[in-house]
């Protein structure tokens, strides 16, 4: 059996300790269930907590000196972004912070690869809907950019969904694809585990 954990924050979480699975009700769900309809054998585990920053999921695997799994999924970054706008922090305090970021954010990937765990980094995504995320956007690149470094870095899969999502968005309309301009809904989660399934079965754990 191969033990698939995704790690992040509520975008990933998506209510998981009050499903009865501990799935939650999001992607990692979705995944789940497709895989089990593929009679494909995989463990699927929801690591997601609401609120968390790169730094809070770095101090989670460093305090979990049992955490070991196959596949690990990634999906961090925009609490990180909201603590940069609005905690009043001057420009030197919000470049210092994306440097801790990125600090942080390595150090992860290198506990996780010394239990030779598959890892993949998936990209933060945001909308412009509603416009106060518009000033969030510079951000989340830069994040982003330091994500994809990070994936070149130590040679592992980057998946990118920012611009698909938003993509979507402007296709189909932001409320079909975003609760929030942050969330997403259930077509939105669908479309992120449908990208994250294809890379998987492309990506063999052994």
């Amino acid at each position: 059996m191969t033990i698939l954990t995704c790690l992040g924050d509520s975008i990933t979480d998506c209510d998981h300790c009050f499903s009865r699975d501990s799935l939650g009700n999001g992607y990692v769900k979705i995944l789940s269930d497709r895989f089990e309809r593929d009679d494909s054998d995989y463990q699927v585990r929801n690591y997601g907590t609401d609120g968390f920053t790169i730094n809070r999921l770095l101090q989670r695997i460093q305090g979990d000196s049992d955490f070991t799994s196959d596949i690990i999924t990634i999906l961090i970054g925009i609490n990180d972004i909201g603590l940069i706008i609005n905690t009043d922090r001057t420009p030197f305090q919000q470049r210092n912070m994306l440097v801790s970021f990125y600090k942080c954010y390595a150090d992860l990937i290198t506990i996780l690869t010394k239990s030779n765990s598959r890892i993949i980094l998936m990209e933060p995504f945001l909308f412009p809907w509603p416009a106060c995320y518009r000033t969030w956007l510079p951000f989340r690149q830069k994040i982003s950019q330091m994500i994809h470094q990070l994936s070149e870095q130590f040679q592992i899969p980057y998946l990118t969904l920012h611009e698909e999502l938003n993509e979507k968005a402007r296709r189909y309309g932001y409320s079909e694809i975003t609760t929030d301009g942050i969330h997403l809904t259930e077509q939105g989660q669908k479309f992120l585990a449908d990208r994250l399934y294809k890379l998987i079965c492309g990506y063999s754990p052994y």
